[in-house]
């Protein structure tokens, strides 16, 4: 297994990774109709989203899609994509589209993180989010920011408390269960309560 390339949103002058999603709207592929083949061994979905936060709200910045099995690149947003180009881990038929911010209607909150800890390998899913130094809590309404929180000090507490021990699976969890959660995005994945793994 592979850790996971995440999405990404611009935020106060920063690219933060998205670490966890409590809410629907963010950009789904299958909901055009399309099903994207895997770019890599480190991005399984097929798809990877680039987002900014600016004052009109959230918006869709570029999406890199992996190839849907027709007979060439499909339009999306009325956008004709370019070829990615780069690293050859990707699949050659990897699309690239550059879009005029599209506004996403998402509800909900979003766990963004920077700056990684590395106290240890985590050797597949999303990187949750007390390995990072810098972590904002969004809460969105229609793609709008209602709240923000810094939860840095939070998730410093959290790296304290569990260590190299969060990055494996806790104490008589069976290991396909653990695959599942790191790959998931969930809050409780990204943001768990220490006392929970004893």
């Amino acid at each position: 297994m592979t850790t996971q390339i995440p999405d990404l949103v611009h935020y106060l002058d920063r690219h933060y990774s998205i670490t966890a999603v409590d809410g629907t709207g963010l950009f789904d592929p299958h909901a055009h109709g399309l099903r994207p083949r895997a770019l890599s061994t480190a991005c399984y979905r097929g798809f990877i989203c680039r987002y900014g936060i600016h004052d009109e709200g959230l918006a869709l910045m570029t999406v890199e899609l992996g190839s849907t099995g027709g007979a060439g690149p499909v339009r999306l947003f009325g956008i004709t994509p370019s070829r990615r180009r780069g690293s050859a881990a990707f699949h050659d038929k990897a699309s690239l589209y550059k879009l005029p911010a599209i506004p996403v209607p998402f509800t909900g909150r979003l766990l963004l993180g920077t700056d990684c800890e590395h106290i240890g390998r985590l050797h597949m899913g999303f990187t949750p989010a007390w390995l990072f130094t810098n972590v904002w809590e969004i809460a969105f309404d229609d793609g709008h920011v209602v709240a923000s929180h810094d939860r840095s000090a939070e998730m410093a507490e959290i790296r304290v408390a569990l260590g190299e021990a969060g990055l494996k699976p806790a104490p008589g969890e069976e290991s396909g269960s653990w695959v599942n959660r790191t790959f998931s995005l969930s809050f409780d994945y990204s943001w768990p309560r220490p006392h929970r793994r004893s």
